[in-house]
């Protein structure tokens, strides 16, 4: 079904793609400006194509030159729309002003996640359920997730007497934060099971395929490209349907059980501690004891859209922290042992509490510092929902429904918000300012900011650190025979993940 919905829609593709060149020949004079203050259209050479294939080659060189030339806010004019750039100094301003600037609806331009998921109010409320529960209890949830990681590890590292390679270190680090992930989510009843620990290790993968058509009929207009990519979600095709069946299949059992057991018991009963209870404990989803009442689509639904802003952003982080430590194994590997050593002996050897997590400052800034050296060039999209249009502080406006994205770049090379060399790989950047990795700053874009900045942040670098140590602390590693590329490539403004293989060693 998926072969035959790609195959249909490449031929649409190509077919509105040359009708489209056409017309947009004749519409391009129309270059879309208004008569407001708008910030500078950086030059471009081709109609119709604008920016778009500098942006998508060279997106690095494209954005300096732009910033250099226009200043710190700009216009680019990519795949048929024109997106507004801002630098450091107005990056905030967008952060803080959600009642103009919307993440959500930015986003939403690229993956319709509200025809994916639906029930808009989940996104409203697994926000409340990461910020109530999996923060607001994460000293509680400490035990399980060291327990589940170290398992992981166990499982898909395992014992290596004699070095063994993995191939493939970034699926490796999605079967690993997928057990521990799946278990402060679904619980212990079912987080183990075989299908279900599947689907958390692949649902952002099967939802990401739908999406990698680019934007081509974008260039006659970006409400047919919409149109285009979700006819088949439009018509009943969904790419999470079987993801969305086997977590049904696993919570419903569950859920009867819970119910009928709060029932027996009354005060007796102890409630579980994880997001599945979360949704049980509102009366809109559960309004009774009665398990023919529960909404389990709102639930399966919301169970899904964790997974996505979960799974792949946490274990991306994680292996680009371990791909950054062996690339500089000689700078900071003994250092950085030698704190988790310590660490280690202060707790002589039980498990890890939330203050020796805590503890742990230097790779605290080690983590911090992998996140901003492998941020995006340009990312966070935020769509203008100001009545008719937004005049930023620096006296530019946009108008209602444009785009505007942030250059980190900007940010993460500015010598003032960054220290000396900011364009260096410093570990103890972040420690010398006594910056935690979960600290939202001017200068540290990974995590957003303002009231929208991400919730789950704590979690994902609670996981990082506890991953790490406990690789530090059993062993050694090497790159399997290549060399890890100093520098970084990109494919527009997105870094392209490292894949070289890495071999793991008992120490």
């Amino acid at each position: 079904m998926e072969k035959l919905i790609e195959i249909l829609l490449g031929d649409i593709y190509i077919q509105s793609f040359i009708i489209g060149l056409i017309i947009a020949a004749f519409l391009s004079k129309l270059s879309r400006r208004t008569n407001l203050n708008e910030p500078p259209l950086v030059y471009y050479r081709f109609p119709v194509i604008g920016h778009t294939w500098s942006y998508l080659k060279d997106c690095d060189k494209l954005i300096l030159e732009s910033r250099e030339k226009y200043g710190e806010t700009f216009s680019l004019y990519v795949f048929g729309q024109i997106m507004t750039i801002v630098g450091k100094e107005t990056t905030h301003e967008i952060l803080r002003k959600d009642q103009d600037f919307s993440f959500r609806e930015g986003f939403r331009m690229q993956i319709p996640m509200h025809l994916i998921f639906g029930h808009p109010r989940l996104v409203e409320e697994n926000v409340k359920i990461v910020r109530d529960f999996v923060v607001g209890k994460l000293k509680h949830l400490i035990s399980r997730l060291q327990k589940n990681i170290i398992n992981a590890i166990d499982l898909h590292i395992g014992e290596c007497v004699e070095p063994k390679v993995i191939r493939y270190p970034r699926k490796t680090l999605v079967d690993i934060i997928a057990i521990p992930v799946a278990n402060i989510i679904v619980g212990e009843e079912c987080y183990n099971n075989e299908d279900m620990l599947e689907t958390f290790k692949t649902l952002t993968f099967s939802l990401i395929k739908l999406f990698r058509i680019p934007p081509i009929l974008s260039f006659i207009h970006p409400w047919l490209h919409q149109q285009i990519i979700t006819i088949p979600l439009r018509f009943g095709w969904n790419p999470i349907s079987k993801h969305r069946k086997v977590i049904l299949n696993c919570i419903k059992p569950v859920i009867e059980k819970r119910l009928n057991d709060k029932k027996r018991l009354g005060d007796a009963w102890v409630a579980p501690l994880d997001a599945l209870q979360c949704y049980l404990n509102d009366p809109n989803v559960a309004p009774d004891f009665n398990p023919n009442n529960i909404n389990y689509d709102y639930i399966a639904d919301g169970i899904g859209r964790l997974i996505f802003a979960s799974i792949a952003t946490t274990s991306n982080g994680a292996t680009r922290v371990l791909y950054d430590l062996v690339e500089r194994k000689q700078q900071y590997w003994q250092e950085l042992y030698q704190e988790a050593q310590e660490i280690n002996k202060q707790c002589n050897g039980n498990e890890l509490t939330s203050d020796d997590i805590a503890r742990m400052v230097k790779l605290d800034s080690f983590v911090k510092e992998s996140l901003r050296f492998t941020s995006p060039i340009v990312a966070l999209p935020h769509k203008c929902i100001s009545k008719s249009y937004y005049t930023f502080a620096n006296g530019y406006q946009v108008p209602s429904g444009r785009i505007v994205s942030l250059n980190f770049r900007d940010t993460n090379n500015d010598e003032e918000l960054q220290g000396k060399n900011p364009t260096e790989f410093y570990a103890y950047r972040h420690l010398e300012r006594n910056s935690p990795a979960t600290k939202l700053e001017r200068n540290f874009l990974t995590f957003g900011g303002g009231k929208h900045a991400c919730p789950g942040r704590a979690l994902a670098i609670n996981e990082i650190k506890m991953f790490v140590h406990k690789v530090l602390l059993k062993y050694d590693v090497r790159t399997d025979n290549k060399e890890i590329e100093a520098k970084k490539r990109y494919l527009g403004p997105f870094p392209v993940p490292v894949n070289v293989g890495l071999v793991f060693e008992n120490r």
